[in-house]
């Protein structure tokens, strides 16, 4: 590991911070987290982890901040009655014995530290030893042994309401190989009253049995009512104590089932944001119709109040409103009014800003950056009720193609790191989708200026396999063919020549295949479908596949007909002048 691995989960500074509001609240919170390079957003996320540098510098800044040199170990013996341990602390529970609880620390300790190896021993039914060794380059350092040893302290509170007693006999960073606990802890009322009753019972078989032969009838009686009596005060004060320690749990437990529950949710919801997306992907290549999409997906699944994609304009000078979901009819006005400059290279506006930095801006609290922004983004944030935010930019391969914006007004949830994370996820597929919708938007619109060009000439176009056969040709090269579209799709040159004009034909296609080289011009003669010959000449050139390969041909085909009559003509009338010229001379000569 090295000082920017991430070892210490976000739930230990947490536990810290609840911590620090009840008993030293005047402390600026905001001042710690920025000192120590942490975020809120990374704290209120479970998932994220600190590495040792961060931890360090909190807990420098938190000891000058609070003048209490001991407040590491004071923090760790709050954490059983904290919140911020979430699902880890219902983990603790749900073992419901301290024994148990201690003996599994080795499992339990990793889901909030990655820096040392835990092993447990039971020494006795209240009394354990836990040896705790720094993993290999981790430097773990003397406060965090105090905090672990004020969490070891108050995990009986789960239970009862004593710490337990804990003695340090070897300790690693005081020279030995690693840190031994033993702890021991008060045993629950419930336990010595299940004790009491058990003795009791015991006593309720034996003494009547024993007494029964030195007493008489009536005492014997008297003493046997009175001790069954006391028997079952004991029976059921420790059956009351058991169930209100179970009660205590029980709720304790609901409360972390209804969290799983949620993040279940979350997390179905998040696996079906990604599907839905996906499949809008494949099957949507319309730009407007896909942003769309995504936004209704992301509105149905995901756990904000609103959210917004914007797309720059044609010239990319503004980004102007594309979809969004959870506004008001006149914020969604105010939205689309709004242009967000692009052609400034120094905006300050947070969608700029992530526009051009190709980087998320989390904003946790606009307050806490009124200073940084514009004024005009600050009129809008107030306009548009908006505390926190994450802005993501959508990028493709270097380009910023928009951004995708989501904020929480209502519910008041904090925006998290995890909450990033997910939206990067989200704006990479749709980067791709809205880059494949354009560039299938270019190629239909390419397509339709080429079949337009092509549609417009007098001359015929034409593409044939490799084997001669029509795959595409424009309408002149039907009139010129004389047959409808669909009786030549796929057929060859049988269908419109002659046996000689055939050869020719085959000739001039074999020559371009074997040598590669195009053949600007050649003649040949076809036979019309109603019978008549047209003279033609025609272009050939190859056709290749990605790979190079042979795959057909194309070309143009020109009805030379007329220029061929005319050329005849102009010839006969030639050979006329000159006949006569010469007649002429004879007669002269005469």
């Amino acid at each position: 590991m090295t000082q920017d691995s991430p070892i210490y989960n976000s739930r230990i500074i947490k536990i810290y911070l609840e911590y620090l509001r009840k008993v030293y609240p005047d402390i600026d919170i905001d001042e710690l987290l920025s000192y120590a390079t942490m975020a809120r957003y990374e704290v209120e996320d479970p998932a994220h982890w600190f590495n040792q540098v961060q931890v360090d510098r909190f807990y420098e800044i938190l000891v000058l901040k609070s003048g209490n040199p001991n407040i590491a170990k004071d923090a760790g013996r709050y954490t059983a009655s904290a919140e911020g341990l979430g699902p880890a602390k219902q983990y603790t529970m749900g073992f419901l014995s301290l024994t148990s609880i201690y003996l599994l620390m080795r499992k339990i300790y990793p889901l909030i530290s990655r820096g040392a190896t835990i092993k447990a021993k039971k020494l006795s039914s209240n009394k354990v030893e836990i040896v705790s060794t720094p993993n290999r380059d981790v430097d773990e350092k003397p406060y965090q042994c105090e905090n672990r040893l004020g969490i070891f302290e108050s995990l009986p509170k789960l239970f009862i309401e004593q710490f337990a007693q804990i003695e340090h006999p070897a300790c690693f960073h005081k020279g030995d190989d690693a840190c031994r606990y033993i702890i021991t802890w008060e045993k629950s009322p419930s336990f010595i009253w299940k004790r009491l009753r058990n003795y009791a019972f015991l006593l309720n078989i034996v003494g009547p049995l024993a007494l029964f032969f030195f007493l008489p009838l009536i005492s014997w009686s008297i003493f046997t009512f009175g001790f069954v009596s006391l028997t079952l005060i004991v029976s059921f004060y420790s059956h009351f104590l058991e169930k209100k320690e179970l009660r205590k749990t029980i709720h304790t437990q609901g409360d972390g089932a209804k969290r799983y529950l949620d993040e279940m949710n979350i997390r179905y919801n998040n696996a079906l944001l990604v599907q839905e997306i996906g499949q809008a992907t494949i099957s949507i290549l319309n730009v407007k119709k896909l942003i769309n999409t995504i936004v209704g997906a992301m509105e149905k699944h995901l756990n904000f109040d609103r959210g917004v994609i914007m797309l720059p304009n044609k010239n990319k000078t503004h980004l102007v409103y594309a979809a969004g979901y959870g506004y008001s009819k006149e914020k969604e006005k105010l939205l689309r009014r709004t242009e967000f400059h692009l052609d400034k290279p120094n905006s300050e506006g947070f969608f700029a800003m992530a526009f051009h930095g190709q980087k998320p801006v989390f904003i946790n609290d606009i307050a806490e950056v009124e200073k940084q922004i514009s004024e005009r983004s600050r009129q809008l944030a107030k306009q548009m009720g908006v505390h926190s935010l994450i802005c993501v930019p959508i990028v493709y391969e270097k380009e910023s193609l928009g951004i995708l914006a989501v904020d929480n007004v209502d519910s008041k949830r904090p925006l998290t790191k995890s909450d990033e994370n997910l939206l990067v996820g989200i704006v990479s597929q749709t980067a791709v989708s809205i880059t494949n919708a354009i560039s299938f938007q270019r190629v239909r619109e390419s397509e339709e200026r080429y079949r337009t060009i092509l549609q417009s000439m007098e001359e015929g176009y034409y593409e044939l396999d490799i084997n001669g056969r029509f795959t595409f040709f424009n309408d002149s090269l039907c009139q010129i063919l004389g047959y409808f579209r669909d009786e030549l799709m796929g057929t060859d040159n049988q269908k419109y020549t002659d046996k000689k004009n055939a050869k020719i034909q085959f000739q001039a296609f074999n020559r371009v295949y074997t040598t590669g080289l195009p053949s600007k011009r050649f003649d040949w003669v076809i036979v019309r479908k109603d019978g008549s010959k047209r003279d033609v000449e025609a272009s050939i050139s190859l056709i290749k596949d990605s790979k190079g390969r042979k795959i057909g041909f194309r070309g143009i085909i020109r009805d030379i007909t007329d220029r061929k009559r005319e050329e005849k003509e102009k010839e006969m009338l030639l050979t006329r002048l000159q006949q006569a010229k010469k007649m002429e001379a004879i007669g002269t000569l005469a």
